[in-house]
């Protein structure tokens, strides 16, 4: 099976159908249930979640993500190396829980927020289960098979979506939001160790694990700086907001970052073992980087601003008055969603072409300044902190692109020329939304959200096949056919 795995064809389009499936199915099974949940609980409950998810989140990107990459940026990897790699995720991942166990009632008193102890301490449960089920999804993810992970997603969502709405009903609060994500991640471990042909054995090899290690504890300086790159925010806003405010703002951001996963995250998945596969052939790596990028900002770029220019409807209609105060901090992250989406790709080409210390000095970097710039406005509110992170996004932007840029001998003109065209058009399309808004008949419906996604859509396309080139076109109406094709 590994063997037939290797010798398809790699390619990001045909890669990214069943991921994409994947993240769009999932993604909108998980929008669901906290748009459900929303409704039953409130956003101090949801603030509370969103911290103690920060710490699981921490040892998985930090321990075994960063494992996993090292296997997944391996051009062949042998049944020995996914062996050592699974003996090094479980056998980090017990002591890993254990500090969360211990340590969680001084989290609890730093961050002044009773109770969150005992919610730290339920989901510390998901760092055991990550480490049974990293290498399983490194093994699927580097021989392309999506499917599994598909079916994974849908199952595992659904059920712990369902257990936890189920417990939410019946007044469980926070319990049901932490049985939720327990649930959830135990159901996917199931479901990984029977859909996926290779099977743990204790075959390791010393260099194998001296090798991983080698290669993790760069892309683990990553992963640190990166998270927190990432979640600095939450985390200044819960110590200087509280958990109201925590949950404010992770709502205002939740759209965006599921828009950002349905579209992007499936082809970043995607995109480092085939990446991997061009490494000696800097061309064609370069003119496939270049490519992806191009099709990525053009959907992305719309996509995002058009949520900007239809927050407000959008959280009215799917969250309620009491979330409200959310809109204007998605209004300014989503508003540069599409940066972070082509963003991914610098780190893929970073990965292949065997430069983790570069991604780990470039999140350092961005983690930096978000911590500083974070615990300096952060106490001005959650408009100022939403703003400061949009401007921090684009201004540092170009240093990520220049490193991939420079790995692949390209050029900023050759990088601005695939992106320009879709973000003007992107913002002519914003123009022509923001006029809408107003129409006061079309606001606060459904009808009325439906009628402007239909005229933004055609104002884009319109631009777009006015001012792009024939061989673009051409693309675009290549990419639409083999996507109806497989469909």
């Amino acid at each position: 099976m590994n063997a037939q795995a290797r010798n398809q064809k790699p390619s990001i389009i045909s890669g990214a159908i069943w991921s994409v499936l994947d993240n769009t199915v999932s993604q909108v099974i998980t929008f669901i249930i906290f748009i459900i949940l929303a409704k039953l609980l409130t956003p101090s409950i949801y603030g509370m979640l969103s911290v103690s998810l920060l710490v699981t989140q921490f040892f998985r990107n930090v321990i075994f993500d960063s494992i996993a990459t090292s296997i997944v940026r391996m051009k062949s990897p042998t049944p020995v190396d996914y062996n050592s790699a699974f003996f090094l995720c479980f056998s980090l991942s017990v002591p890993a829980f254990l500090i969360v166990f211990f340590f969680a009632p001084f989290i609890e008193a730093y961050m002044k927020v009773p109770e969150l102890a005992n919610v730290i301490r339920g989901t510390g449960i998901i760092i055991v289960v990550s480490g049974l089920s990293r290498t399983h999804e490194a093994w699927l993810t580097h021989n392309m098979m999506f499917r599994p992970l598909a079916i994974r997603s849908i199952c595992s969502i659904s059920i712990g979506g369902a257990v936890g709405v189920v417990l939410a009903c019946k007044g469980y609060a926070v319990t049901s939001l932490v049985v939720q994500q327990v649930v959830t991640s135990l159901i996917s471990l199931v479901v990984l160790w029977v859909t996926t042909p290779w099977k743990p054995k204790m075959k390791i090899s010393k260099d194998s694990i001296r090798e991983s290690v080698g290669f993790s504890k760069h892309v683990a300086l990553s992963n640190i700086t990166n998270f927190a790159n990432q979640n600095s925010d939450v985390f200044f806003i819960t110590y200087f907001l509280g958990t109201a405010g925590a949950g404010v703002y992770s709502a205002g951001k939740r759209i965006v970052n599921t828009l950002n996963t349905v579209l992007s995250s499936a082809l970043m998945r995607v995109s480092l073992p085939a990446f991997t596969r061009y490494k000696n052939d800097l061309n064609e790596f370069g003119k496939k980087y270049l490519q992806a990028t191009y099709f990525t900002v053009l959907v992305t770029a719309p996509a995002f601003v058009g949520l900007s220019a239809l927050s407000h409807d959008i959280t009215f209609l799917l969250l309620g008055q009491k979330w409200m105060p959310s809109v204007p901090i998605m209004q300014i992250v989503s508003a540069v969603g599409f940066v972070t989406s082509i963003g991914y790709y610098n780190h893929s080409v970073m990965f292949a072409r065997d430069k983790p210390e570069w991604q780990a000095r470039l999140t350092l970097l961005y983690a930096i300044s978000n911590v500083l710039v974070f615990y300096i406005f952060v106490r001005y509110g959650l408009i100022a902190t939403a703003l400061v992170f949009s401007i921090r996004t684009i201004l540092l932007y170009p240093v990520s692109a220049w490193c991939a840029l420079t790995l692949l001998n390209l050029t900023f003109r050759q990088y601005i020329r695939e992106i320009i065209v879709p973000i003007i058009c992107a913002g002519g399309m914003c123009i022509i939304l923001m006029g809408m808004q107003e129409f006061t008949l079309l606001n606060e419906s459904w009808a009325g959200i439906a009628v402007k996604i239909t005229v933004g859509a055609i104002s884009y396309f319109t631009l777009i096949f006015t001012i792009t080139s024939k061989s673009r076109k051409a693309m675009i109406l290549s990419l639409a056919g083999k996507i109806f094709k497989r469909g």
